[in-house]
């Protein structure tokens, strides 16, 4: 056990020094591989480094399955220059908030491609991004281990979209009102923390009435936010990606498992408290008999 520890240990000390431990490839020009390693990059901060152009997005019938068979799936081609730096093959790139995997690199051009998987067109809003929509998309590399985190733990798996339903000015801050599905509302709590099309931002109101009534929640963007991401170029009746602060799941799901326990302790509880009630009255009754 401790032997395992200690190599463990040392494998992320090693990483965190940015020793990679898959093998190296040769870069080539045009679409190819990079010739850097990965680095010990995993997660996300919600800080987004910069907006990238959408070049395509495109259906395919031809691409080839693990057994060697075809099958269809969709790609998208994505141009961007700082995430570019220290890509490889294989790499985590969250796009618009989810995490895709980079599946070919073309560094003159700073262009990447990835794949659209189906479960991924149905909670994103990324098959509606295509080259004639001119819009962007926010991009950010996958944090180191270790390293610092200005924004929250992003894990880049987009929990369903929502929609704007209002935006407003506030002298130099701008809010939006997302209405958002009430099944993720019990994860949306005022001032905690959500990740808006990949960017970490800090709820403000929210508003959760069951399934029939109300559910939306607000965030605001100060004046520096406004020029770095996305969201500002986005419209009442636009959709952004959403995910919850993972946080609250695990809390979540972690109080699900306890309170059937607290629920039956407290149950047991009562019925030792009533039980012990009969005792001393049968005590006491017990006692008066024998008095008399």
């Amino acid at each position: 056990m401790m032997s395992s520890l200690r190599f463990s240990t040392a494998i992320l000390a090693l990483t965190q020094q940015g020793y990679g431990f898959a093998p190296s490839t040769i870069h080539r020009g045009g679409f190819g591989i990079s010739s850097a390693s990965p680095s010990s990059r995993q997660m996300f901060t919600g800080i987004i480094e910069e907006m990238g152009d959408v070049i395509s997005l495109e259906t395919k019938d031809d691409m080839t399955l693990w057994d060697g068979s075809k099958g269809s799936g969709t790609e998208m081609v994505i141009g961007g220059g700082v995430v570019m730096d220290g890509a490889y093959l294989g790499c985590s790139i969250s796009v618009n908030g989810v995490c895709l995997t980079a599946t070919e690199l073309d560094f003159d051009n700073n262009v990447f491609k990835v794949g659209l998987a189906p479960e991924t067109l149905r909670k994103t809003n990324l098959g509606t991004y295509t080259s004639e929509s001119k819009r962007k998309v926010n991009l950010e590399r996958a944090s180191e281990i270790g390293g610092r985190n200005s924004g929250h733990f992003v894990q880049g798996h987009v929990d369903n979209v929502g929609t704007i339903i209002d935006r407003w000015v506030d002298e130099n801050s701008l809010f939006f009102k997302i209405s958002f599905p009430y099944e993720y509302m019990r994860y949306v709590v005022p001032k905690g923390f959500i990740a808006i099309d990949g960017t970490s931002l800090t709820v403000c109101d929210v508003k959760s009435e069951g399934p029939e009534g109300e559910n939306w929640f607000t965030f605001m963007l100060v004046e520096y936010t406004q020029q770095k991401i996305i969201v500002p170029s986005k419209s009442v009746g636009d959709t952004v990606n959403i995910e919850v602060d993972v946080l609250g799941k695990y809390s979540a799901q972690a109080w699900e498992a306890f309170a059937p326990k607290m629920e039956a302790l407290e149950r047991r509880v009562k019925e030792l408290e009533e039980e012990v009630t009969v005792l001393k009255s049968e005590a006491v009754a017990s006692a008066g008999d024998e008095d008399s």
